[in-house]
Parts: structure tokens; sequence; C-alpha cells
């Protein structure tokens, strides 16, 4: 992908689209991990769209205006609920800035997967799943089983991001021998 290549993305019919016939380096982004291909476009979820317009590897026209960063998080905070959201771009981003490929996934426990530094997602499986918890609340442990679950059905492994009051994350490894390994003590009062 040539360093200055920006995908052109429209809103239409509450899709974020990037038609085939206006960006010819459509396959470089979609090869890298954006959107997923209909008949004549790549479809991009909002979290890739706030990510490409933050690299300026974007730009957004909705009814032939273009719209910069600012102006679409505050018109994705109208249609998503804004923690997820934000909570989500904010670890999207910082996988994709350590040089791995991501890409999202419709699951509310998993919602990224990521794949090996260098592999191409249309070539290689990913190696794991993202969950996020943030570090001021409780994790739920029928969450993180579901989880657990959820990446060895697959066959990957379960990052947990601990995201931090400050935005900081910190990336945990989880799997079942650590859980059976591990035992709670409940004390009452």
């Amino acid at each position: 992908m040539k360093p200055n290549t920006q995908l052109k993305i429209r809103i239409m019919d509450n899709k974020l689209v990037a038609l085939k016939k206006e960006n010819p380096y459509w396959r470089a982004f979609y090869a890298s991990g954006f959107g997923y291909v209909i008949e004549n476009a790549l479809v991009l979820h909002p979290i890739e769209v706030l990510y490409l317009l933050d690299r300026e590897r974007a730009v957004l026209i909705q009814e032939n205006k273009q719209i910069n960063f600012q102006q679409y998080l505050k018109y994705a905070f109208e249609r998503i609920p804004s923690a997820d959201l934000w909570r989500r771009y904010i670890v999207y981003r910082d996988i994709r800035s350590r040089g791995y490929h991501a890409k999202i996934r419709e699951n509310k426990l998993t919602f990224l997967e990521i794949f090996e530094r260098g592999k191409n997602p249309l070539q290689h499986d990913s190696f794991a799943f993202v969950m996020i918890t943030e570090a001021a609340k409780e994790l739920k442990l029928d969450e993180l089983g579901d989880a657990i679950e959820e990446a060895k059905k697959h066959g990957k492994k379960l990052l947990v991001a601990l995201l931090d009051e400050l935005g900081d994350i910190t990336y945990y490894s989880v799997d079942e021998t650590l859980i059976e390994k591990t035992s709670i003590k409940i004390y009452r009062k």
C-alpha cells in the first residue's frame, strides 16, 4: 500500500462503505484486515473507520460532505453505546499500533481477533481473541469463562485487555489452566 493511500468511505443506508470503483487500493485495506466485501464495496465497522480517520488513511463522506474524526466520533456515539465504542477503539488502535493485523468480530465478549505480525488475514488464521475489561470495574467470572470457552472452541488464545483509568492497556493471556490452578477464598463478615 502506498504511504499516502486513502480509502474513500461513504455513509450509505447507515453503513460505512468504500465503493470498489472509487478505491483502486481497496484490496490492500481488505488484505490488512479491514472490513468485509460485498458485491461492489468494502463494508467497514465504525471502529475501523475511526482508526483510519485518526491515521489519515481515509476520508469519510456523508451526503457529499467530508466528515473529520471529531465529527464522526460524535455521529458514532449517537448510534453506538459510547463506553463500548471508545474502549474498543482504544484497544483496537493499540493493537494496530503494535504492528498486528486485527479484525472486528461480531461477538460481545471477544470483539477482536488478532493475527501474528506480518501475517495476512486473508491467508492466515488469527492466533488470539481479545476481551476488554476495565481496571476500575469487576470482571464477572462467568463472562471470563464464556470468553475462554469461545477462544478454545475456535482454537485461539484469549487475551484480556485491562484498560486503566488513564487509558493505558495491559494484556494478559488467560487459559483454563490458570483458572483451574487458581482458588478464590471468599470471606464473609
